[in-house]
């Protein structure tokens, strides 16, 4: 079994790769959001937002974590969105710890503010999971959401075991993906 399991990996682990994804299609919305969790993320959103597909952008991950001494990341996306190009005015940082309460929030601003719709910015590899969980949080608003990937150079879903970092964001995302199902009833196959 783990002969033929080595001799068909050119089939199954770029399969697994692509079962994380979720299609871009970016469209003119009234706010991007962003998850936060990484640079490839900022910069796709910030790229969309000179494009000029929304006149606000919303990061996520705003919430303290403990006693840190030290500047929240969401903070240092925020500067960096701004060093980017991007009007301080038009940024706006949610608390949230997970991509579950990323989620939340966004949805509780959207329907705060009378959002009609959101352009969600997220990595390959999340975008399943990421899109289904605010569509869960959205469901019955009317509020429409599409989606765009965040490039990713190092790895994508043909290769992401060949990168260490590749390799350890597909099998935290499949292991966070079982989470969800047990814990939000979020099964894989629904989204």
């Amino acid at each position: 079994m783990p002969v033929i399991a080595a001799l068909t990996s050119s089939l199954w682990l770029p399969a697994l790769g692509h079962a994380l994804e979720a299609p871009s299609d970016p469209a003119p919305a009234d706010a991007i959001a962003v998850f936060s969790g990484g640079r490839q993320r900022l910069r796709q959103a910030v790229a969309l937002y000179r494009q000029g597909l929304a006149p606000e952008l919303w990061h996520t991950g705003d919430a303290p974590q403990g006693e840190e001494p030290f500047e929240r990341s969401s903070q240092l996306a925020r500067q960096a969105a701004i060093d980017m190009g991007v009007p301080p005015d038009a940024i706006h940082l949610l608390p949230s710890t997970s991509t579950w309460e990323d989620a939340q929030q966004i949805a509780a601003l959207a329907r705060q503010r009378g959002i009609h719709s959101i352009l969600l910015v997220t990595s390959w590899y999340h975008g399943r999971r990421g899109l289904c969980v605010m569509r869960r949080h959205l469901d019955g608003t009317g509020i429409r959401v599409t989606f765009q990937a965040a490039s990713n150079v190092t790895f994508g879903p043909d290769n992401w075991w060949r990168n260490e970092e590749g390799f350890m964001d597909v099998v935290n995302e499949y292991i966070k993906f079982g989470f969800y199902w047990l814990h939000y009833g979020l099964a894989p196959w629904q989204c």
